[in-house]
């Protein structure tokens, strides 16, 4: 699905853009998505949404743990061993929407900074 109309945004001053909602709309874009970035041309670049676990081999709940690890630094900590229980106690439509959620919140914030 193409959008038909060409939509301007304005580069603000930390280079940031929004991608606008029919862009989103159009290619199933929601809140938490990683997206690439590639330089197609002298003046062009693409945007693609990217499923970072087609084919993936590893098994759900060790790829939380390495993500609750991860987020704390790969400390073996009391606040991720308890993240680690929470998340796997959890369905894998429910543990999907909590670490969607999870990666959502840490890129906002870094992005802040």
């Amino acid at each position: 699905m193409e959008v038909e109309e060409k939509t301007l945004r304005i580069l603000g001053k930390r280079g940031r853009v929004t991608i606008p909602q029919e862009v989103r709309d159009a290619i199933g874009m929601a809140r938490g998505d990683v997206v690439s970035f590639a330089v197609v041309g002298d003046d062009c670049a693409q945007v693609k949404r990217e499923r970072i676990c087609d084919n993936c081999s590893t098994e759900p709940p060790q790829m939380i743990k390495l993500l609750v690890q991860a987020m704390h630094l790969a400390e073996n900590s009391p606040q991720s061993q308890r993240a680690f229980e929470v998340l796997t106690g959890l369905s894998p439509a429910q543990q999907y929407e909590y670490v969607a959620k999870i990666i959502a919140d840490w890129a906002e914030r870094v992005h802040e900074d």
